[in-house]
């Protein structure tokens, strides 16, 4: 975490290949009393790595509270001109915490020999809905801030986000089939998580990833948090793809210490291994304190919780060959400013470039989440900017 001398960090991660580069930054803020001029601080060193390093973005997240976050988007773009495509950064809003109105960000860039590409999905949204990068006749697809509008209840608005997610992902030669690992970004989570659980489940059931006669799935890693999208849209998406390298995706149903989150009736999988151009990569799920009898764990107890979700984590990490040391980034939600100074307390020199948010988990009486990406092949360059 920042320390009070310090306006921000910057941690850079990076994966190597004979195919590519890809660095991981994370940006976490300091409180101020002035988040567009954070950001613009922020952002400036996030293009003078980009740019000096010859890396091109490929995911971008800013998390800011409501009042905050046109703002700070406004100074992402203008510091960031020379490096637009056209696409958006995902805009989350969160609750204000420790670090004041502006949380921080984190960009996932690569440096190869093609770069990636703006895609623009014609039969859905009509503009730009992520990125895809073709190198050595490999593609990987981003989609970065799906949603599709509020003019409908919430599950009539992710039944048309996941639709046009599938669209988005044949348009790019896959299908949600090719889909390694989704973020599912949802207003007022607790309120409909079970209708959108049962919307999930009939998308996935009509994609084929589930089979509910052969008893088998294709479950992709995932999150859905009580955050939300910066157009007030009541579910907002992000998903990575690999299409025509299927086969090479791995999905961890059940792992570490957890069973699996479909037998509660989530239809996702605790993780997910692929190739990424630098390297394989873990994504780690949204991970809390429950059992493997899918109960919460320790209501009501902070520290447990905070303690119990960080060993399930690591013992994820244990079974995808991975340890703290093999940890890109990371994303830590609280459900209130007193879980985040538990955490900052007891974990905060956890060796995972993260960034700390205030929002709600997916049940009432859960109150901490993590979520990690990882990679076994990280380099031992790890810098602070």
């Amino acid at each position: 975490m920042p320390s009070r001398s310090q306006p921000f960090t910057l941690t850079s991660r990076t994966i190597e290949s004979p195919e590519g580069s890809e660095v991981y930054l994370t940006a976490e803020a300091q409180a101020c009393d002035a988040p567009a001029e954070r950001a613009h601080e922020v952002y400036r060193a996030i293009a003078e790595q980009l740019t000096v390093r010859g890396y091109r973005v490929f995911c971008e997240r800013v998390f800011a509270t409501a009042d905050a976050v046109r703002d700070v988007l406004a100074e992402r773009n203008e510091v960031m001109r020379a490096l637009d495509d056209g696409v958006g950064p995902t805009a989350i809003v969160v609750d204000e915490g420790a670090y004041g109105r502006f949380a921080g960000v984190q960009v996932h860039a690569v440096r190869c020999a093609s770069q990636p590409e703006a895609m623009t999905c014609y039969d859905a949204c009509d503009r730009p809905i992520g990125r895809r990068l073709r190198l050595n006749g490999h593609t990987w697809l981003y989609v970065n801030g799906l949603s599709t509008g509020t003019e409908v209840g919430e599950a009539e608005q992710a039944r048309r986000m996941f639709a046009c997610a599938g669209c988005c992902l044949r348009q790019a030669g896959g299908s949600m089939r090719s889909v390694a690992r989704t973020w599912l970004w949802l207003k007022d989570v607790c309120g409909w998580y079970d209708e959108l659980n049962a919307t999930r489940n009939r998308f996935f059931k009509s994609e084929g990833l589930i089979d509910t006669v052969k008893r088998v799935s294709r479950l992709p890693a995932s999150t859905g948090i009580g955050l939300y999208g910066a157009d007030g849209a009541a579910c907002t998406l992000d998903l990575i793809a690999l299409p025509g390298r299927e086969d090479e995706i791995e999905f961890i149903e059940a792992g570490g210490d957890q069973r699996s989150a479909f037998e509660y009736g989530s239809a996702f999988s605790r993780a997910s291994m692929a190739p990424m151009p630098g390297g394989r990569t873990v994504f780690i799920s949204g991970t809390a304190a429950i059992d493997p009898a899918g109960e919460t764990e320790h209501v009501d107890q902070v520290e447990a919780q905070v303690d119990d979700t960080v060993a399930h984590v690591r013992s994820l990490l244990g079974d995808c060959g991975c340890g703290d040391e093999h940890v890109l980034m990371a994303l830590v939600y609280c459900k209130t400013p007193r879980v985040e100074r538990v955490f900052r307390e007891r974990y905060g020199g956890l060796d995972w470039p993260h960034v700390t948010m205030i929002g709600d988990v997916c049940r009432p009486e859960l109150l901490f989440e993590v979520e990690v990406t990882a990679s076994p092949t990280l380099s031992v360059e790890k810098q602070m900017v």
